[in-house]
């Protein structure tokens, strides 16, 4: 049996230098987000001129949330709808992938020759991404039966005008 290595190596390359993409881009915004919010308190601070400004200040519900967000990083929003979504797009690639590799697999298949992975991993990447979707599906569904779903505040409910 002759076996392909690159199969693996070439794609694990690229999926390395893409997490190391991934990572030093977060670390960049991560900075650049901390060296905002320190200018911001910087200069917040400095417009409250004595203490008791300060002590004012801070009996506010905006110098409450002042003081509890001073120090710690924005929590990204992962509520039901974003992690939907996420399950939604990971399927959507994953079923373009596994498409695309059967694909491969099946026109570029020569008998005999042993080369069945495009095709197995193919298989592999359909099945998870149709899962994902799926996935993502039964979750919209169950978290709007238990009303777990944001609604937009801005949009108003209009109410039916027909007679009966």
């Amino acid at each position: 049996m002759n076996s392909h290595p690159e199969i693996i190596i070439v794609p694990a390359f690229f999926f390395m230098i893409g997490y190391i993409c991934w990572l030093w881009a977060n670390a960049a915004q991560r900075r650049q987000r901390m060296r905002l919010l320190t200018e911001f308190n910087g200069k917040l601070l400095d417009k409250l001129g004595s203490v008791n400004d300060f002590s004012g200040f801070l009996q506010t519900d905006a110098g409450a949330r002042f003081m509890r967000d001073l120090a710690s990083e924005p929590v990204a929003a992962s509520g039901p709808q974003e992690r939907i979504l996420r399950a939604a797009q990971v399927g959507a690639v994953l079923i373009c992938l596994g498409v695309g590799l059967l694909a491969l697999g099946l026109f570029n298949a020569i008998p005999g020759r042993g080369d069945e992975g495009l095709t197995t991993i193919g298989v592999i990447a359909l099945s998870v991404g149709v899962g994902f979707v799926i996935s993502a599906a039964v979750s919209y569904r169950l978290a709007g039966a238990l009303g777990l779903l944001r609604r937009n505040p801005d949009t108003q409910a209009v109410p039916s005008t027909s007679q009966a």
